[in-house]
């Protein structure tokens, strides 16, 4: 009878045991946070000073902190510390130089012909972004990109200084005509 009790009790536990294994692995998130109804918050790093300080009406920032300051309409605002460049810094040995350095015949005609064509990139006054244009339009064609690829990045680029898609598509067109015929 005791062998009997034994084997019974013996089965039972196995079965306890095999019930929790799998109800401890029914769970099946990974990770859980608690339903509030309270709203999330976020930290800033133009935060306004904490409601028990009083903020001045002007407060400069000292050094790498940022500190919020009021005007008349009693908004905070904020104003980034002055920076400078590192005068330790070198510059790499393959930079192209600096603007105004002069311009190849390829260049020079590529230019011409964006000029003809009333085409300008926003805000290139130095004609760097024209140039690295017509650099990316011979590059994308050397290494065979997709014609689609190359007209969606040089849109992008002239896309600021129009007004509708259709305007930036033709530009677009009219750079790429360009490079591949004066350029490339």
């Amino acid at each position: 009878m005791t062998t009997k009790c034994a084997r019974l009790v013996l089965a039972v536990s196995g079965l306890a045991l095999a019930l929790g294994s799998v109800t401890a692995c029914s769970d099946d998130s990974t990770a859980s946070a608690p339903i509030t109804n309270n709203p999330v918050t976020t930290t800033s790093l133009y935060s306004a000073a904490p409601s028990g300080t009083p903020a001045s009406s002007s407060t400069a920032p000292t050094g790498d902190s940022v500190k919020p300051s009021t005007e008349a309409s009693g908004a905070p605002t904020t104003k980034l510390p002055d920076t400078a460049p590192n005068p330790s810094t070198k510059v790499p040995e393959s930079f192209p130089g600096p603007p105004g350095e002069p311009l190849d015949d390829k260049a020079k005609a590529y230019l011409a012909a964006l000029k003809a064509q009333n085409v300008e990139f926003a805000g290139d006054t130095d004609n760097s972004v024209a140039l690295t244009m017509a650099k990316y339009v011979c590059g994308a064609r050397q290494k065979g990109t997709d014609p689609g690829m190359v007209k969606a990045f040089v849109t992008a680029s002239v896309g600021p200084g129009t007004e509708t898609v259709e305007q930036a598509n033709a530009k677009a067109d009219k750079v790429i005509r360009a490079a591949e015929q004066h350029y490339c």
